[in-house]
């Protein structure tokens, strides 16, 4: 159904902002500050994550493409680590672009993770998701994946 390429300098470009503009939207709606906080922070996270783009170590960048027509339906960042003792890969990004969705492509991807965190011999898969994305919460629930810890707050 889809298959991953290593981004190039050219997508990783368009990918970045749309993983900030995302990332920031997200962050602003779940911390209930400004959508211009939400984006300078997503800068600086994004800037103390990828310090040197796709050149940054442990950090993996592809885009997702539908096989039959090499289209182009969404982006997948992933990180590689060794953390307590076994190799972890992280989901940091996953996005399938807007015209693409409710086809079945985010689960698609997600196998694409799997077998991806599999080459890298992780024994775990981890990601955060914000409690207000319903429908991805709702994905990696069905893809198996469980509550690992809660972050609660109450807006005053």
């Amino acid at each position: 159904m889809i298959y991953l390429k290593p981004m190039d300098q050219s997508v990783f470009n368009q990918f970045k902002i749309t993983s900030q503009n995302e990332y920031a939207k997200n962050f602003a709606t779940a911390e209930g500050v400004s959508l211009e906080y939400g984006l300078k922070n997503a800068a600086e996270q994004f800037s103390k994550l990828v310090p040197h783009g796709l050149e940054t170590p442990c950090q993996l960048f592809f885009e997702a493409l539908e096989e039959k027509t090499d289209i182009s339906v969404g982006y997948l960042w992933l990180s590689n680590k060794e953390h307590m003792g076994r190799k972890i890969t992280s989901i940091n990004d996953i996005i399938i672009h807007t015209m693409h969705r409710g086809r079945g492509l985010g689960k698609a991807l997600m196998s694409c993770v799997e077998h991806e965190a599999q080459k890298a011999g992780s024994s775990k898969l981890r990601l955060h998701v914000f409690y207000h994305n319903e429908v991805a919460r709702n994905l990696y629930a069905r893809m198996g994946f469980q509550p690992t810890n809660l972050d609660m707050a109450k807006f005053l």
